[in-house]
């Protein structure tokens, strides 16, 4: 075995008589190969590219902070940013080092202000049919780990959807959601229309969304579309504050909790009280319940092992 790391990521060799090269893991970009397979003594290719759109930094706790990096563009989605996207969250929700996720936006004005309309521009009826933005941000609404995004600015159209694809969203004073599609002859295409109604009513969304009403930071906590809201100088560490809090719960308990909210948006509720007394019943058999309950009895910090 042969574990090389690289600035933006790590190959992992295994051991056989042919030697299959897979991407363990690649953090701020890509890591590819020039081949599938190589026998003792063949040379490989390996070719790392660096994220343009996204950058990632992970601290000792395991607070991941994925934010979105093209300041000069008020951090605008293309193409490659919902590529990018789906291959951080696709990494991410099997990443041990991973524990609790952060999104938020380069800059002092956005954190993702809606779709690069260059971009937009050339698009035809068929490139939509791929449905990009929603494989991404379903992603993060499926995602194992908490999600939490750090709302600092602009929050218009994808990166609204964005916002509200993550399980709690802390916003400074000066945030704006907006999904303004339908101003431009479009309608919200990654989500939008399906995650913000459940969130915050029909009635609210449809302002949102037919209107193009905006909602600053103070009222997006008053209306539950935030969790809460801080001083700009404040929001990051708000965010890791909540991030430790969660780290601190039980992981295996909070991965399955989180599972079994979101299924009680699409299932009546005798189903999904049939899913709860299930996961329960799966939680009551694993070592963090047993860690939990001795630690709480015990008056000490429990130590959870995510089994």
């Amino acid at each position: 075995r042969a574990d090389i790391t690289y600035q933006f990521g790590t190959l992992t060799i295994t051991p056989q008589p042919v030697y299959p090269i897979t991407v363990r893991s690649a953090l701020n970009g890509t890591v590819t190969a020039d081949k599938q397979s190589a026998t003792e003594g063949t040379s490989v290719t390996l070719t790392v590219k660096p994220n343009q759109n996204f950058k990632l930094e992970i601290d000792e706790q395991g607070i991941a902070v994925f934010t979105a990096n093209r300041p000069e563009k008020m951090n605008a989605l293309n193409d490659l940013s919902w590529a990018e996207m789906n291959q951080f969250f696709t990494w991410a929700d099997k990443a041990d080092e991973v524990k609790v996720i952060i999104v938020t936006g380069a800059g002092e004005k956005a954190f993702i202000a809606g779709a690069d309309l260059n971009s937009l521009k050339t698009k035809k009826s068929t490139d939509c049919l791929g449905g990009a933005g929603q494989k991404a941000l379903d992603l993060i609404q499926k995602c194992s780990k908490p999600v939490i995004a750090a709302v600092n600015g602009y929050a218009f159209g994808g990166g609204c959807e964005t916002a509200i694809a993550c399980d709690f969203r802390v916003v400074s004073e000066d945030a704006l959601f907006a999904l303004p599609e339908t101003g431009l002859g479009l309608l919200p295409g990654a989500g939008g229309t399906q995650r913000l109604a459940r969130l915050i009513g029909l009635g609210r969304a449809q302002d949102v969304i037919l209107l193009g009403r905006k909602i600053g930071g103070p009222e997006a906590v008053q209306i539950g579309l935030a969790t809460k809201c801080v001083p700009k100088t404040d929001l990051m560490a708000e965010a890791k504050k909540m991030a430790s809090k969660l780290i601190a719960k039980g992981p295996v308990a909070i991965r399955i909790a989180k599972r079994v909210v979101q299924a009680s948006m699409s299932s009546s509720q005798d189903v999904g009280e049939l899913l709860e007394m299930l996961a329960l019943s799966t939680l009551c058999s694993t070592e963090d319940k047993l860690e939990g309950v001795s630690s709480f009895l015990e008056k000490r910090t429990p130590e959870y092992k995510g089994k």
